[in-house]
């Protein structure tokens, strides 16, 4: 068997692809103001500051307007402005408690004050009304994962008078609890002794809005409070939150007021306005560590101070000077060889593209795919060494619609890419592979991309760089546009 080097058929012509991105941001079909549009439009040109000025604006109008308070809170935190962002999202769960966007913004907001264990309640309340959300799932293990790195003493929250306990405690309360918090009795002997604490007004709650569908599971957060609560780790009132969402989720079935006062809703307000400036009052007494929930800027400012490292010096270089792939001839199959570079990520990329990079490989491994009219499979080896690669990959944060990709499209005559429209660009056939990890066109600040999004781009290009070209089959992997989805955006 000899060992030949040649050029696929596909190779002949040297160029570079590109995958053009689809829709990012749909605006709310259901609010027709013009005023509320124009604010979306600034936010999402990341004019946060012109946009809370218009969403104060329809504020003055309508003071409870839940899309204004969502995406005021939004821009606020892209800002930087916690407090005031976690308020906006905490009057929007006033009337509507499982809004999705609420729980996740305040989760993000506690975490970026260094209140984990608070982010966590939040997340889980969301993530109990969408489980597979990646994005939410993706800050929920972020959280966990800082609490354990950087244990911490956790604000108290102040005590609401609304919350009693009309008599002691039994003793057995506890115990009960604490079993229930570590599986060893059921949910359903932890909610009957609940309900007769409630309609005996052992423990009385503040009035209640009561959600037209019970919860579908009980939150992890409550078991954990009950735990912390049967071990005295948190106060009675701690321990009166949980059950009074339970209540609220209508997991416990008693009779309550069904419905909160304008003057309930004040003191939720106030009393939630005195936590975070107890948490602010914390902040500058302690050396807390705070880790952002949301990396997406920490990654920029990465890519900034190691920008050769990241992305390839040699980004620019001709595929021409690119060594061609080997290939053998066996039993009627011609076995294609390339050699892959793998360059750097920045050290403590929060989603590890390198290893979904294997996926992307047996993808095309497994692809029955031709050479010269006789079956082909392609086969990756990865090497460190760059002058014997003929493909060089990397993962950049940058503008990939360059000057050169423009020019080719006016030659086309085509319509030229536009800045944040080019996910990837590979040249045919060997040479650069590159993936862009995220863009700004989510809520005007960059945001990365989930690890799902990234490995399809990443597959995408590779096809480029064993020659494949486009395909007109949106269900095919070259067709050349995608609908990206993001690791960290709110809006998504």
């Amino acid at each position: 068997m000899t060992k030949h080097t040649m050029r696929l058929s596909l190779l002949a012509v040297l160029s570079i692809s590109s995958l053009i991105v689809g829709v990012a941001y749909a605006q709310n079909q259901d609010d027709a103001e013009k005023l509320l549009e124009q604010a979306n439009q600034h936010l999402i040109s990341g004019e946060y500051k012109v946009a809370i000025k218009i969403y104060d604006d329809i504020l003055e109008i309508t003071p409870n307007n839940i899309s204004t308070l969502q995406m005021k809170g939004i821009a606020q935190s892209n800002l930087d402005e916690h407090t005031g962002s976690l308020k906006q999202f905490f009057k929007v769960l006033q009337y509507k408690s499982d809004d999705i966007i609420s729980l996740v913004g305040l989760g993000v907001g506690f975490g970026n004050l260094g209140e984990y264990r608070e982010s966590i309640t939040y997340f889980e309340k969301a993530l109990a009304e969408e489980p597979d959300s990646v994005v939410i799932n993706n800050y929920w293990d972020f959280a966990n994962a800082v609490i354990t790195k950087y244990p911490y003493t956790p604000t108290e929250k102040p005590k609401d008078p609304r919350y009693s306990w009309a008599a002691p405690i039994p003793e057995w309360i506890r115990p009960v609890a604490g079993w229930w918090s570590a599986g060893d009795i059921s949910d359903a002997e932890f909610k009957s002794a609940m309900e007769f604490l409630l309609d005996n007004k052992i423990i009385q709650i503040p009035p209640t809005e009561m959600q037209s569908q019970p919860e579908k599971q009980i939150p992890q957060w409550v078991r954990d409070n009950a735990g912390m609560w049967a071990d005295r780790q948190v106060a009675d009132d701690m321990f009166l939150v949980a059950i009074h969402h339970l209540v609220e989720q209508r997991v416990l079935s008693i009779l309550v007021e069904p419905t909160k006062s304008q003057e309930d809703l004040d003191y939720e307000f106030y009393l939630f306005e005195r936590y975070l400036r107890d948490i602010s009052n914390n902040i500058s007494k302690e050396k807390r560590y705070i880790e952002y929930p949301n990396p997406s800027r920490d990654v920029i400012k990465k890519f900034l101070r190691d920008y050769v490292k990241w992305n390839l010096e040699a980004a620019t270089t001709a595929s021409t000077t690119f060594p061609s792939p080997t290939y053998v001839l066996e039993d009627g199959v011609y076995i294609v060889n390339y050699k892959v570079f793998i360059n750097d990520q920045p050290t403590n990329l929060p989603l590890d593209h390198v290893s979904t990079l294997g996926n992307s490989f047996s993808f095309w491994t497994g692809q029955d795919l031709t050479v010269n009219d006789l079956p082909a499979r392609i086969e990756f080896v990865v090497t460190n060494q760059k002058h014997e690669a003929n493909v060089w990959v990397t993962w950049v944060v940058r503008d990939l619609c360059s000057d050169e990709l423009q020019k080719k499209a006016e030659r086309a005559g085509i319509e030229p890419c536009k800045p944040d429209q080019i996910l990837g660009h590979a040249h045919l056939g060997k040479g650069i592979v590159e993936v862009t990890l995220g863009d700004y066109n989510c809520d005007g600040s960059f945001q990365l991309y989930d690890v799902k999004s990234v490995e399809s781009i990443m597959t995408h290009e590779l096809g480029h760089s064993i020659g494949l070209q486009h395909s007109d089959n949106p269900t095919n992997i070259m067709y050349p546009t995608i609908d990206q989805s993001y690791a960290y955006c709110l809006l998504s």
